[in-house]
């Protein structure tokens, strides 16, 4: 069991008191015997000089034998005195003893001649009464006193001592008192000082504990139990704060704290059900994993969508959900560099084995620190999008077949009646002998044959299925190549075709027979532009060609970030928004007779397949700009570019 509070307080208080009980007893005692022996010296002192007075007087009177039964009177009914010798100086003779030895003479080690022999420079004024006290073998104590008698003035004049030249001491008294008695005083006092200390500890004891049990142990059991309740839950306790001190202002803080945390609770679960219920009643699938990959939360939205009971998924690898686990294996990698995945387009599959095509939206959840718990993912069918989407390029498709067939037959109904126009002038120069009407109806034909020939390889390009032979090309080279086998035909109809290149291009993964086919086309079409239009004095027909390096992409561009530019800019009619909105559309042309309207559309479709895309910028009898955009390193992160059948052109 833990000690407790009232417990430690009160040994805490105990050992004070006992120490401060316990030294003070001490010094009580320290400060009793000394004032006790220096009491006794006193006496004792005073008890000698009055014994020394009394021989002074009965050597006086020449009564030695007085002086042995003044000692014996002194000292037969009392039990302080001990030895008391009365000893002759410089001889050393026990003149009178109170045990005996009586002329037994003493010599300098003993203890009553080394008290002043053992001193090197003893004076006369040093000459005084000393006390020692001793410890016998029997375990009491002694104080001995030794007590010099003079050589006075009057002891010099006396008949018995007539002698100046005597020395100043004429011998001492050794007398010994015994300190029993105040021994055993003493040692009851401190008996009695520790039963004090015993009855003063006691009662502090049972005072502390009275004291603490009411101010400290009742208000602290009562603020555990209270804190116990709140700790179990049980936020509507609240204490009565019936104190006024320190104690009561903790249960009012305990009742404010208890208080806010109910408040605080209770908007918790409101948000917390709020929030539960819009992930809930959402349709969308909203899953949330573990680090490890493992499924913790699975809404309804995903339970209708997916065929799955949450009691099914909880616990296992989300990977089972992915048709392909290598495409969640992706979208986690993604979040390496970021916390977040946005529209990944991915399959779930669902429990009846059906695909279902979502757009996937995943980000990394992370707690306080920034450390990784888990993922959160947000998913939106599009399975009936996809399906809309396949019958709305269904429906395209059928729609542009029928405006290609229109075109088609609008194309060789003019052929056809090209043709029919030469076969007549050939009819009516034959008829004539005419071999000038002849040659001219001739001439009509075979144009007729070279535009039915051109419309049926253009077509054939058109349809078939572009597998682009891939391959890293200084498109530098080719853009000179292009421009070296155009600038004369440009030339012979009045157009200065220029060059325009920059240095040290990067080498772009293409197949370089498509991109001639395509850079080639406009190119054309840019000469041809400048021939339908009358110029100025001050301006003079040209065609531009560059080739850039560039950072920038299209708006809406799905580019990388560094990507190869080809344009193509003319000064020649320009086209008006209507014109320029359709010049990719197959069959589409401005050529009146002369054009099949597959040729922009062609190099459009060649473009996309490389993955790139294609801007026009034109004003009427100002001109046209061309831009022609490839990545780098070639097609790639585009299923529409795989084959060119998305985007202008298709």
């Amino acid at each position: 069991m833990r000690p407790r509070l009232v417990w430690k307080l009160s040994a805490v208080v105990v050992a004070i008191l006992t120490v401060a009980i316990a030294l003070s007893g001490y010094a009580s005692d320290l400060i009793c015997a000394h004032y006790s022996l220096e009491s006794a010296r006193a006496f004792l002192r005073f008890n000698t000089e009055s014994i020394i007075k009394g021989i002074g007087h009965l050597m006086m009177s020449r009564n030695n034998e007085g002086i042995d039964e003044l000692i014996a009177e002194l000292s037969q009914d009392s039990k302080v005195y001990g030895d008391i010798q009365l000893v002759a100086h410089p001889s050393g003779e026990i003149a009178s003893a109170r045990f005996g030895g009586k002329g037994r003479k003493l010599n300098l080690q003993d203890r009553a001649c080394a008290v002043c022999h053992g001193q090197d420079d003893l004076s006369d004024a040093d000459l005084g009464i000393t006390d020692t006290v001793i410890r016998r073998p029997e375990g009491d104590r002694v104080l001995s006193i030794i007590a010099p008698i003079l050589n006075e003035s009057g002891c010099r004049s006396a008949d018995c001592h007539a002698h100046t030249d005597d020395p100043p001491i004429l011998g001492f008294l050794n007398a010994d008192y015994s300190l029993q008695r105040m021994d055993a005083t003493v040692t009851d006092r401190r008996v009695l000082i520790l039963v004090t200390v015993l009855v003063s500890l006691l009662s502090g004891v049972i005072v502390l504990r009275l004291m603490f049990t009411r101010l400290l142990e009742r208000p602290i059991s009562g603020l555990i139990a209270g804190t116990k309740r709140i700790v179990a839950n049980q936020l509507d306790f609240r204490f009565e704060q019936k104190r006024n001190d320190e104690v009561g202002e903790l249960e009012e803080a305990f009742n404010t704290m208890t208080a806010r945390i109910r408040a605080h609770r209770s908007e918790l679960r409101s948000a917390m059900e709020y929030l539960g219920g819009i992930v809930e009643s959402s349709a969308d699938i909203i899953i949330t994993a573990t680090p490890e990959g493992y499924i913790e939360t699975f809404n309804r939205g995903a339970e209708r969508t997916l065929g799955y009971s949450r009691v099914e998924v909880i616990g296992q690898p989300v990977k089972i959900l992915f048709a392909d686990p290598r495409e969640r294996d992706a979208a986690v990698a993604q979040l390496e560099d970021t916390d977040n995945v946005r529209n990944y387009e991915t399959r779930f599959l669902a429990k009846d084995g059906k695909i279902r095509n979502v757009l996937l939206t995943l980000s990394r959840l992370r707690d306080r620190k920034g450390n990784a718990i888990g993922t959160f993912g947000i998913s939106k069918d599009i399975t009936h999008e996809k399906q809309l989407q396949q019958e709305l390029v269904q429906a395209h498709r059928f729609a542009a077949i029928g405006q290609a067939v229109t075109g088609i037959q609008h194309a060789i109904k003019n052929m056809l009646n090209a043709l029919k126009g030469g076969t007549y002038v050939v009819r009516t120069g034959m008829a004539k002998d005419d071999q000038p009407l002849i040659k001219e109806g001739w001439n009509m034909i075979e144009e007729g044959i070279e535009l039915i020939s051109s419309l049926s390889i253009n077509m054939l390009n058109y349809a078939k299925e572009w597998k682009p032979e891939l391959q890293r090309v200084y498109l530098n080279d080719l853009m000179t190549r292009i421009y070296a086998l155009n600038r004369q035909a440009a030339a012979d109809q009045g157009v200065a075709l220029r060059h325009e290149v920059s240095e040290a291009l990067t080498a772009v993964l293409c197949d370089p027979k498509l991109i001639h086919m395509a850079t080639a086309d406009i190119l054309i079409n840019a000469v041809e532009a400048c021939t339908w239009k009358e110029y100025g004095s001050d301006e003079s027909p040209q065609v531009v060609l560059k080739s850039f390096l560039r950072e920038d992409s299209p708006q809406s561009s799905v580019l990388s970030a560094q990507h190869f530019v080809i344009e193509i800019s003319d000064n020649g009619c320009g086209m008006t928004e209507e014109i320029r909105q359709n010049i990719f559309t197959p069959f589409f042309s401005t050529k009146k007779t002369l054009g099949t309207g597959l040729g922009l559309a062609l190099s459009a479709r060649i473009i996309n397949v490389h993955g790139g895309e294609i801007s026009v910028e034109s004003e009427p009898d100002r001109g046209s700009v061309f831009r022609i955009y490839l990545p780098i390193d070639g097609p790639k992160g585009r299923e529409e570019a795989s084959d060119g059948q998305a985007g202008p052109g298709s």
